[in-house]
């Protein structure tokens, strides 16, 4: 349902300018501009709400889990079964044949919990100790971090909860006994280039190790 906010009429129903039915029950919705865009049931779906028509779906084979968009680079991500999945909205034809562009594979059970932005993907569920950082422009992994030190042999708990700003990530772990609020700066984070152009390395979340500083310590010096 579509509500008008600026409308002061006394009768409530006065207010609701536009409905639709999608199927399942909704888990996220992103606006943007003219569209909606739900994550419900097996798929997601845009709803123009000037005309409340469908303008296309991403179809999956299974329940979806989290949602998440980024509208400037006309990506989406859903959160399913031990993996995400990275999808383009200007493949139509692809998102009608449930192609994305790429799966963001190796969490353990279901992924309840996605950042997106420009830079990076990071996600995370209730039953994996580990959050996982990948590249969003190909959907490259970076990085995985442990999201509570204090836990991290434990096979039975996971991430409940996190939250991103920029290189600062916050992940809370649902173990009852040692849980607790887990905060990392990546904002001085470095990772030595090699000289092998034939290694790929990721331009995120790598610490700057002892060993490291002093070899370049050692580099500048000589």
């Amino acid at each position: 349902m579509v509500w008008d906010t600026s409308t002061s009429s006394a009768v409530r129903s006065s207010c609701c300018v536009g409905k639709s039915t999608v199927p399942g029950a909704p888990k996220a919705m992103k606006c943007h501009e003219s569209l909606i865009y739900i994550a419900a049931g097996s798929s997601v779906v845009a709803i123009d709400i000037r005309t409340m028509r469908q303008v296309f779906k991403v179809n999956h084979q299974e329940e979806l889990h989290s949602f998440q968009m980024l509208p400037e680079k006309s990506l989406i991500c859903t959160g399913l079964a031990q993996r995400a999945m990275l999808w383009d909205v200007r493949r139509g034809c692809d998102i009608q044949k449930g192609e994305a562009v790429v799966e963001l594979d190796g969490h353990i059970g279901n992924v309840n919990l996605l950042h997106m932005d420009p830079y990076k993907i990071v996600s995370g569920g209730a039953e994996d100790f580990q959050v996982h950082v990948w590249e969003t422009g190909n959907g490259r992994r970076a990085s995985s971090l442990i999201c509570c030190p204090q836990c991290n042999s434990r096979p039975d708990f996971g991430c409940s909860a996190m939250a991103v700003n920029g290189c600062r990530i916050v992940t809370a772990c649902n173990d009852v006994d040692h849980g607790g609020l887990c905060f990392q700066d990546f904002n001085n984070a470095t990772v030595p280039i090699s000289s092998d152009s034939s290694i790929l390395q990721s331009k995120f979340w790598g610490l700057q190790s002892q060993n490291d500083s002093e070899e370049e310590s050692d580099n500048d010096s000589t």
